[in-house]
């Protein structure tokens, strides 16, 4: 089979993605922008499922991404609704706006987890620093590791969830895990199943796993002050029990 690009087939994607706590998701960044300024960087946007709801908030919102397919996908929503958000194609390791500052920066949804060597951590929180307003907020959520789950059997397939998708019906994705604990990036293939066609799509990852007491060295080693860290996108507090951490930093 071919390896495909996860980003690369958003009709495939943004189905399964809304399976995964997305009003939640979408709720708690549009309510933490909501108190800040109206100028909005949204990293990692994806198809635009936090910076559409954000447009419709009153910010004026910029959507970076890597992958041409999900922008193009952002575009034709935006347009389709009347707003305006301005799409970029964007690096988030290496980005120049042109000394545009912005009062909130975010990367919603695990995507920071695409950050793979320490070197990509660095390069992306001087971009934000170089791109945050003094009084800014970078905001971004990522899954607390789960021991559990990083003792997958390889090879063995799991299932992730069953969405409905109009041209074939149900379908179902399940997935295989390994994980390196030198490098502490978590292999992942998703597979895209119906009843006719097993394995249509499949698409191979990467996710970098971050502790949370590393989390909080690499904030203050990119420059940046961890202001607060919640549990989940409800604002309770990071516990043992916790299956997210979800970072408030500021200019440090």
């Amino acid at each position: 089979m071919q390896a495909h690009t996860l980003y690369g087939r958003p009709d495939l994607y943004d189905p399964l993605a809304q399976l995964n706590s997305h009003s939640l998701i979408v709720r708690f960044y549009v309510d933490v922008a909501r108190d800040r300024g109206s100028q909005v960087l949204d990293l990692a946007c994806g198809s635009g499922r936090v910076a559409i709801p954000l447009a419709e908030a009153g910010k004026q919102v910029v959507g970076g991404d890597l992958s041409p397919e999900m922008l193009q996908r952002a575009q034709l929503a935006t347009e389709a609704r009347g707003l305006k958000v301005e799409f970029v194609r964007l690096d988030m390791r290496d980005f120049d706006l042109g000394g545009r500052r912005f009062d909130t920066i975010m990367v919603a949804a695990n995507s920071v987890l695409h950050l793979h060597s320490f070197d990509d951590f660095m390069d992306f929180f001087r971009c934000v620093v170089r791109h945050l307003s003094v009084n800014g907020r970078l905001i971004f959520d990522a899954f607390v590791p789960n021991i559990a789950l990083l003792n997958r059997e390889p090879g063995r397939r799991y299932p992730v969830g069953l969405i409905r998708y109009d041209p074939l019906g149900a379908v179902a994705v399940d997935e295989t895990v390994s994980y390196d604990p030198i490098t502490q990036i978590q292999h992942i293939t998703w597979y895209w199943s119906t009843d006719r066609e097993r394995d249509f799509w499949h698409a191979t990852f990467g996710l970098r796993l971050i502790f949370p007491q590393e989390m909080q060295l690499l904030v203050s080693l990119g420059g940046l002050r961890l202001v607060e860290r919640f549990g989940d996108f409800d604002h309770s507090p990071l516990t043992p029990q916790s299956s997210r951490q979800v970072c408030i930093c500021s200019l440090a």
